[in-house]
């Protein structure tokens, strides 16, 4: 890791604020220095303002600079495609790289992430960012633990976008966004899928009566 990491002089991580960004983070600030590294994460209308708000907490503690910055989505993005993620992920990386100059772009890219199911990998060629977890060898289970010395509560989530069926607009986000906050933390990998009016969840869960009642209430009174 040392030797790869030592090839850089300064690079730019694309931050989500998830596990795998953060590995990256961690990883680029140990073997160049936190003074050498920047963190940058991306907002808009797709982007959970959690997601933004565990970012800067990553980076302030391992006194990494943090930058944020809006990230325009073209007019096909809305459009909610199947290349969806392409075009989303081609203007995060294009935002970054406009900071970034010739510095190095790093993402959390890792070898348990499947190139037929991410559109977002065309995205990482045009753009040249390099991918350290997937060229070394880590997957999911590195990056998980080697976040846990953070004490950070990861959520394992994809973007707002990704709940609507129809073509994307801002106030269907907001809604998704509101009803999620208030279960994300009690129900874990919750998805309110809006245009269907359903909840979805990642992973199975055992749900009570009290916990049906209780997400069917917050559906209804917070849309």
């Amino acid at each position: 890791m040392e030797a790869y990491f030592k090839r850089f002089k300064k690079a730019y991580v694309a931050l989500s604020g998830g596990a795998d960004s953060a590995a990256v983070l961690m990883l680029a600030s140990e073997y160049m220095g936190a003074e050498n590294v920047t963190a940058f994460t991306c907002t808009g209308g797709h982007v959970f303002g959690y997601e933004i708000e565990k970012a800067a907490e990553i980076s302030a503690k391992l006194g990494v600079k943090h930058i944020t910055a809006p990230a325009d989505m073209p007019a096909i993005f809305y459009e909610n495609t199947p290349d969806r993620c392409y075009h989303c992920k081609k203007a995060v990386l294009s935002k970054i790289t406009e900071y970034a100059g010739t510095d190095v772009i790093f993402d959390g890219t890792n070898t348990d992430d499947d190139p037929m199911n991410r559109p977002g990998f065309r995205a990482l060629a045009e753009t040249g960012v390099v991918s350290p977890l997937r060229d070394l060898g880590l997957g999911k289970s590195f990056t998980l633990n080697k976040v846990k010395s953070l004490e950070i509560d990861f959520h394992d989530e994809s973007c707002k976008a990704t709940r609507l069926t129809l073509p994307i607009n801002a106030e269907r986000m907001d809604s998704v966004e509101r009803v999620e906050n208030l279960l994300r933390d009690r129900y874990r990998g919750i998805r309110y899928k809006i245009d269907e009016n359903r909840i979805e969840f990642k992973k199975a869960l055992t749900l009570s009566a009290e916990d049906f009642d209780n997400i069917v209430q917050t559906v209804r009174l917070t849309r």
